[in-house]
């Protein structure tokens, strides 16, 4: 399945995130326990990624836009909180944000 459906706009922000792999679960719950997608104004998906060799988590999400992300990681109470909680279990991070350039299928 695709990340993003054909014919969808917006961005993609991958989050990479380094761990210590006896901390990678807790990373996987706190980012799911962090709430509801849906309930976040400009997120359309969300997708949680776990390395195989315990060292990384990648968290994927599809935003509507630019300004959408930045609002959300600027004002959300439940994404301010979490990003706190996040910086305490990871070694580092690597975000990054994409345009979608095409969509295959």
């Amino acid at each position: 399945m695709n990340i993003v459906s054909s014919g969808q706009d917006g961005i993609l922000a991958f989050n990479v995130f380094t761990v210590r792999a006896e901390r990678q679960q807790a990373l996987v719950d706190l980012i799911v326990s962090a709430g509801d997608p849906s309930d976040i104004p400009g997120l359309r998906s969300m997708q949680i990624l776990r390395s195989l060799d315990g060292t990384q988590v990648i968290n994927c999400m599809h935003w509507e836009s630019v300004a959408a992300l930045k609002t959300a990681t600027r004002t959300d109470p439940r994404i301010l909180g979490a990003m706190r909680r996040v910086g305490e279990l990871i070694e580092s991070a690597q975000p990054n944000h994409y345009e979608i350039a095409a969509v295959l299928k």
